[in-house]
């Protein structure tokens, strides 16, 4: 029966790996369900002092949870973890800490926490510890200990700390700028399906000093970013089918992803989607399309969108401008922008 139970318990925990670990690394992901077997297998193993099962059933009562009971009885058992200087549970207990999760707020302790398990060689702790130091999420911005941490945790295979650390080095965070060293990191990052390491690993091929310049390379990776839903490199892979660059030029391609980008939001999108839309390049030409456009970021104070604004207002009736202001005031976000501009004729 004993053995039977743990075989549930170990296919459970199997079905929440990638959860959990989206969990600690800050991205939000669908939690499955805990089975009752499992919560029950965890419970009695913590009880009995086990600072593994008291992590493990801490970690089950915070997944995807928001009742207060379940957040309170998290921290009891972790605590009691703690106590026993579990590094999984100093790190989870900080992050209810950073994140105030049935708990007040605190980000110093937090940072202790993280900086506790860290030591222990936890590599989510030293992600965080890392993203900490260098946001200044406790008014302490440290780059030089940061790129310290996310190195080692990157050292044991945590892939957003070989993006972390790729990107400090090609851009100087805490470190002289060295774009060698950061194709080595991010390629890592890359292979291993990062979104961020493979745009930034693509970025690098086009980057006027890196000696193994390769357009075709550049394409490669920054596609499979955008694949993934990386909005800037949806952005950069619009551009590339613009210019033609790394890849057969295609109007309608270049359109396609500047429209996915600017979906997401990504202003520098939108502002080409709009270029695409007056001049009918991968499209129908559509001014209404690219002043709705043009009008919908002007009013973050974008300079480029209101010039562009100026450009198409003697071209288009002041009907059609109340047209399209109509259709703004119902607009929220970019996501239904590019919905509804589809709508708008000229």
């Amino acid at each position: 029966m004993a053995r039977s139970n743990a075989k549930k318990a170990a296919d459970s925990r199997n079905a929440r790996a990638n959860y959990v670990l989206g969990l600690l690394g800050g991205v939000a992901v669908s939690p499955p369900q805990a089975s009752k077997e499992a919560m029950q297998y965890y419970a009695r193993s913590a009880a009995e002092g086990n600072p593994d099962a008291q992590y493990q059933l801490a970690k089950l009562l915070v997944e995807g949870q928001t009742l207060s009971t379940n957040n309170r009885a998290a921290l009891k058992w972790l605590k009691k973890a703690v106590e026993k200087d579990h590094a999984a549970s100093q790190h989870l207990l900080g992050v209810m800490y950073l994140k105030g999760q049935g708990v007040t707020r605190d980000t110093h302790r937090a940072l202790e926490l993280f900086r506790q398990a860290a030591i222990s060689g936890n590599a989510d702790a030293e992600y965080d510890l890392g993203c900490a130091l260098m946001d200044g999420v406790d008014g302490e911005v440290d780059c030089y200990q940061a790129l310290r941490w996310f190195r080692l945790a990157g050292a044991q295979g945590h892939v957003k700390s070989q993006y972390r650390v790729g990107y400090a080095l090609a851009h100087g965070a805490g470190c002289a700028i060295d774009l060698q060293q950061a194709a080595t990191w991010l390629r890592k990052a890359a292979v291993n399906g990062d979104p961020k390491g493979q745009y930034e690993f693509g970025l690098l091929f086009i980057h006027p000093d890196y000696t193994k310049r390769n357009e075709e390379e550049a394409f490669r990776w920054i596609r499979l970013s955008a694949l993934a839903g990386f909005a800037p490199a949806q952005y950069q892979l619009a551009l590339f089918y613009q210019s033609g660059e790394g890849t057969l030029a295609s109007y309608e391609e270049a359109f396609t992803w500047a429209r996915r980008a600017a979906a997401q939001g990504e202003e520098k999108a939108l502002l080409l989607l709009a270029s695409l839309y007056r001049f009918g390049a991968g499209t129908q030409t559509n001014l209404l399309a690219a002043y709705a456009i043009a009008a919908f970021l002007s009013g973050s104070d974008n300079t480029a969108a209101a010039a562009l604004m100026q450009t198409l207002e003697p071209q288009t009736s002041a009907a059609q401008r109340s047209q399209v202001q109509k259709m703004l005031s119902a607009t929220k976000t970019p996501s239904e922008l590019i919905q509804n501009i589809a709508l708008l004729k000229n």
